[in-house]
């Protein structure tokens, strides 16, 4: 199952991580595109994935993909669409659910059961298959709608509950008003009723619902999601004081300002910096072998509308270059910039806290322009050894491909230390001449793709006296690149290399690559 995962974030990573053109897509509307074409996919598994990123996102644009899903013609599909009708279904859902509850296989039958329970405030005994059909029949829409008002306005806190949960998923614009009223405030209405009453304001929500949600922005982040949904200059304004409040590292206030086109977000810069983890900082860590996550991309996003993002770019790799100035800076910026000069020192530096080098792990999400790229050169034999790891990674953002020689004769140099796992682990400051970076390297040849970085990483692969760093990042490269060019290249190191992580590393991009020429040759069939 998680194979289609793979495959779906090896192509999102391939196509999305090079130099952009045109306008800066929201992260929340290119996961919905995703999963909805993955949902029409020939091959199972990524309509799988599709059921599965659907359920996660828990936003009602799945339903109609995920109806079509419950009825495929594979079991698995089926079941994790059922799953997902139950996060993100609405009133053609439980119709749909019901009928499943009541005639499906046993398997489906239980799950459906699962899933109609909260979305319709209603429990009844397993042996009654047919029951959710007949509460359906027993009355209309509106009246069901209007039993569960009259719940949340009630004295029973776990019925208010149940009837706010099944809301979210049936209730229509008439309930607006009231849940509104709810959410503003009602003796003993507790945090876990308000989180409810706000999830299905996202769902049935207009503008009149957008001053009672602002007022709760800064109090409760999950009211983000509502306001990202409804958007307009209100919930904007009110979208901007949730970030103030709660920070970039939480996805509501990034996701959804990045939802409605936020433009204004200038200000934030210094705090949206600090989304992107560090490649060698232990707590935080930046994942490069993975694609990035929604909240570094959300906060690329933002950067990049603010109109300041190559201005940034500039100072970064000034700072870097030892010629940035306080008075070019603009003041809510220099104290991110200076900082980062303890940990620009030559070899490896980590503080024991936390990294500041993180403007250095944002430049690959924000950098835009090809200028930049003789800089970006140079600094691939900076002193310090991070500098090179992002110099590289925005030279792979770039596609420079007239910089592979060079990225290439740094990953061939020798280290200047002895293979030794204690001289290696990076974990002191003492011990900086023995941290491996260069496999970090291979990994933005990757990104940067092309037969010449192709050519280049398949010899780093296969080389058993390459180091290891060297040979992982080599194979997730090519992992990157998704070439059936370099099948024979990866199955002989998923069959010799001495390091079992290389061997499932490369044994992972073999079926990513398999799995993405059947999904081409079944498309090219459909077609």
């Amino acid at each position: 199952m998680r194979t289609g995962f793979k495959i779906a974030t090896v192509l999102w990573l391939c196509a999305g991580n090079r130099l952009a053109s045109g306008d800066i897509r929201p992260v929340f509307d290119e996961e919905v595109a995703r999963f909805h074409a993955l949902s029409k996919s020939p091959l199972a598994e990524l309509r799988a994935e599709a059921a599965q990123g659907f359920g996660l996102m828990r936003h009602h644009a799945g339903e109609g993909a995920l109806l079509s899903l419950a009825r495929d013609p594979d079991a698995v599909v089926r079941s994790l669409a059922i799953e997902a009708l139950g996060h993100c279904g609405m009133r053609p859902g439980v119709e749909a659910l019901a009928v499943i509850a009541a005639t499906g296989p046993f398997e489906e039958r239980r799950l459906a059961r699962i899933a109609l329970e909260p979305m319709t405030g209603a429990s009844f005994p397993p042996d009654k298959p047919d029951a959710y059909r007949a509460w359906l029949a027993a009355d209309g829409w509106d009246a069901k709608e209007d039993r569960l008002l009259a719940a949340i306005e009630g004295t029973d806190g776990p019925a208010r509950l149940r009837a706010l949960i099944a809301l979210r998923f049936i209730g229509s614009p008439r309930a607006e008003d009231r849940l509104l009223a709810r959410a503003q405030g009602q003796p003993g209405f507790n945090g876990q009723e308000l989180r409810h009453a706000v999830r299905a304001l996202e769902r049935i929500g207009s503008a009149r619902a957008v001053p009672g949600l602002a007022a709760l922005a800064d109090r409760f982040p999950d009211t983000a999601w509502a306001l990202g949904q409804i958007g307009g200059p209100g919930a904007e304004a009110a979208l901007q004081r949730s970030l103030a409040r709660f920070g970039s590292r939480r996805l509501d206030a990034t996701v959804n300002l990045d939802r409605i086109g936020s433009t204004q977000c200038a200000v934030h810069i210094p705090m949206l910096i600090r989304s992107f983890g560090f490649a060698i900082y232990r707590s935080d860590t930046d994942d490069l072998h993975r694609p990035p996550h929604a909240a570094q991309r959300a906060a690329a996003n933002l950067i990049l509308r603010s109109g300041e993002s190559q201005r940034v770019v500039d100072l970064v790799l000034k700072e870097a270059e030892g010629t940035r100035k306080d008075e070019e800076t603009p003041e809510r910026w220099r104290g991110v910039m200076a900082a980062m000069r303890e940990e620009l020192k030559p070899g490896f530096w980590r503080n024991d806290g936390r990294t500041e080098a993180d403007p250095l792990a944002a430049l690959p999400h924000i950098i835009r322009d090809r200028a930049f790229v003789p800089r970006l050169k140079a600094l691939l034999r900076h002193p310090a050894f991070v500098v090179r790891i992002y110099a590289a990674e925005c030279l792979g953002t770039l596609g420079a491909e007239e910089t592979i020689p060079e990225i290439l004769a740094v990953i061939r140099e020798p280290y200047p230390f002895a293979d030794e796992v204690q001289q290696v682990s990076g974990k002191h400051r003492e011990m900086s001449q023995g941290v491996r970076w260069k496999g970090f390297l291979c990994m933005a040849l990757g990104r940067l793709g092309g037969e010449a970085a192709r050519a280049g990483l398949e010899p780093l692969a296969t080389d058993p006296a390459a180091p290891r760093d060297v040979r992982f990042g080599a194979v997730t490269g090519l992992r990157f690149l998704a070439s059936a060019k370099s099948l024979p290249a990866l199955r002989t190191v998923a069959d010799a290399d001495i390091i079992w992580a290389i061997r499932g590393a490369a044994a992972d991009a073999v079926k990513e690559i398999k799995l993405r020429e059947a999904a081409g040759k079944a498309v090219a069939k459909h077609e």
